[in-house]
């Protein structure tokens, strides 16, 4: 453990209990090294595909499309008032 006090007074920060939950017996032994794991934030589905641009940017615009169809624009309503008026 001499070692580990060795590096951890090299390290800039002189606080100990930034250190306060490393302990150096548990976890991994330098001998019995652990593999690093890298485990992801989010998931993602495993039966992802990779498109190409244009088969992403052809889907998109049916989708568009699509939603056109489903909710038409508004239409534009006449001005009761003219434009010199303001609101």
């Amino acid at each position: 453990s001499d070692k580990m006090a060795d590096f951890l007074k090299a390290l800039p920060v002189y606080n100990k209990s930034d250190f306060s939950r490393f302990h150096a017996d548990s976890g991994c032994k330098a001998s019995n090294r652990c593999p690093s794991v890298s485990l992801p934030t989010r998931e993602y589905p495993s039966e992802q595909i990779i498109v190409t641009e244009k088969t992403f940017f052809w889907t998109w615009s049916q989708w568009t499309r699509k939603m056109r169809a489903r909710h038409p624009a508004p239409r534009k309503v006449a001005r009761t008032t003219a434009p010199d008026e303001g609101a």
